[in-house]
């Protein structure tokens, strides 16, 4: 049976640990032991479980389109099957979760792999904070300079209408 009980952090847990997000490795959002052990992408027994591209797009709700991007972008690394089918962990599905946020956040590919890759690495929080907080005030300084256009425009929009 399914549970429908989320575990995404809440944005105070995000904010007080930057490990709150498992990019690749941790609990994963939707677990495949959350399955049901005759679901498509389980397995018996100790051997691993490996998920085809249509399991994880849908486990994760995602386009498989997407899921190439990310490997495309060095993001993510399925292994291959001896027919040359990608084949990914239950692990992936936390990393395409946590890809998405980084996305979701305004963050590009490039700054993605940086964080992704320095997640891996031993005391990467400090790291991790100084690239976010780059792109913060990056992001801060864009939306103040459209503010000001905004309201340029504005001024012009009164004076075409006549309104002030």
């Amino acid at each position: 049976m399914r549970s429908h009980a989320s575990t995404a952090p809440s944005s105070d847990d995000a904010a007080a640990s930057p490990k709150a997000l498992p990019p690749c490795e941790g609990r994963p959002a939707q677990s495949l032991e959350s399955t049901s052990a005759s679901g498509p992408g389980r397995r018996h027994g100790s051997a691993p479980v490996s998920l085809s591209i249509s399991e994880l797009a849908h486990r994760c709700q995602v386009s498989t389109r997407s899921l190439r991007y990310y490997e495309e972008q060095g993001l993510l690394f399925p292994s291959r099957n001896a027919v040359g089918h990608r084949r990914y962990q239950a692990k992936d599905a936390d990393c395409v979760g946590f890809i998405q946020c980084l996305y979701g956040a305004g963050l590009p590919s490039d700054l993605i792999r940086t964080v992704v890759q320095e997640w891996k690495l031993p005391d990467s929080a400090p790291r991790i904070e100084a690239l976010l907080r780059t792109r913060h005030a990056e992001l801060s300084r864009e939306a103040e300079e459209l503010r000001s256009k905004l309201t340029g425009l504005e001024a012009v929009l009164n004076a075409v209408t006549g309104s002030s």
